[in-house]
């Protein structure tokens, strides 16, 4: 196994043509893979006052990708005199090329050192590494979460996550250090966690963004989609995070428009899923903000809300809050 395997995007190229791009002293850009509305290529290059040829490594579309790229190149015979000779491991930065291994024309054209094939094409191998990518649309970086981890295989310090149609990949340390109660270490086996048939795709990829760190902003049912996500894993970072953006957007609404969203036909039973979820999630400061709410701008009947929140299977602290609100009017 090569060194390529490390990188998130790799694989194998040919650059054709290879006798007359010499003879030319520049050859055609052959695309390597196309990402996040970025490409890499690689095109050849002589360079006359010492008789070398080299690959040259290009990075377009460089600003919705991380500013250094690790990128690997080695450039392949089937002399196995030349095994790994001409390879390197550097950075590209930006949108500036970068010069590949330098190799001797003469040994280039020689067929015996075997760097040609039958149809004059130069064989090469490349790794490029994106840890993370800018995402236009909602204008925020992000962890390309869809590619191996740098030394992800060969250190096995990766966890995958399957899902249907979908493979993610996040760091082991990260998510461990995160997983509290040892629900996600349990969930995995051999270093992969199945991801439940009930998430969607989208919504699991969310959850393990913020899981590394990432402010997305998301509407309230994809934040109640993650809640679910994260309490399942236990994952506190995740549930505090997703409970300060709900009660931000909820409390972005006016006083009055807040009433009317909630509080009128055939709506009032959203007031008490909502609040039924911050049951269930142990979000008390949510709880606390819906309770105000519903005790303070709509008449209900004490009894029938308290059946609906099933008071005997709370936590003590949700219990307290409630009985708190319904009969003293206090959080």
């Amino acid at each position: 196994m090569t060194g390529r395997f490390k990188y998130s995007h790799h694989g194998t190229g040919k650059l054709y043509h290879a006798s007359e791009i010499i003879a030319t002293g520049l050859g055609p850009k052959e695309l390597c893979f196309y990402v996040h509305e970025s490409w890499c290529g690689v095109f050849l290059q002589t360079r006359s006052i010492d008789n070398m040829v080299y690959p040259v490594i290009t990075v377009t579309g460089s600003a919705r990708i991380p500013p250094k790229t690790p990128i690997f190149l080695n450039i392949t015979s089937k002399n196995p005199k030349f095994k790994n000779k001409f390879k390197m491991e550097t950075f590209a930065e930006g949108e500036n090329p970068v010069v590949g291994p330098k190799v001797p024309i003469l040994d280039v054209l020689n067929t015996k050192n075997g760097f040609l094939d039958e149809n004059g094409a130069m064989s090469f191998e490349y790794g490029f590494h994106f840890d993370g990518y800018f995402d236009e649309n909602d204008e925020i970086w992000k962890f390309n979460l869809k590619c191996t981890i740098f030394y992800g295989y060969l250190m096995s310090s990766m966890i995958t996550y399957t899902g249907k149609d979908l493979f993610l990949f996040s760091h082991k340390v990260l998510i461990l250090f995160h997983d509290t109660n040892h629900k996600v270490y349990s969930a995995t086996r051999n270093d992969t966690l199945e991801i439940p048939e009930n998430c969607q795709n989208e919504n699991f990829e969310n959850f393990l963004q913020i899981v590394h760190g990432v402010q997305l902003k998301l509407d309230a049912m994809d934040l109640i989609n993650i809640i679910c996500i994260a309490h399942r894993y236990g994952v506190q970072n995740v549930l505090k995070y997703c409970e300060r953006q709900l009660l931000m957007k909820f409390s972005e609404f006016p006083e009055d428009e807040f009433l009317k969203l909630f509080t009128e036909n055939p709506r009032l039973s959203i007031m008490l899923d909502l609040m039924e979820d911050a049951v269930n999630f142990d979000l008390n400061q949510l709880l606390a903000f819906l309770l105000n709410h519903l005790l303070k701008n709509w008449k209900i009947k004490n009894q029938n809300f308290l059946e609906k929140l099933n008071l005997d299977k709370m936590t003590n602290v949700s219990m307290k809050m409630i009985v708190a609100k319904v009969l003293y009017g206090k959080c």
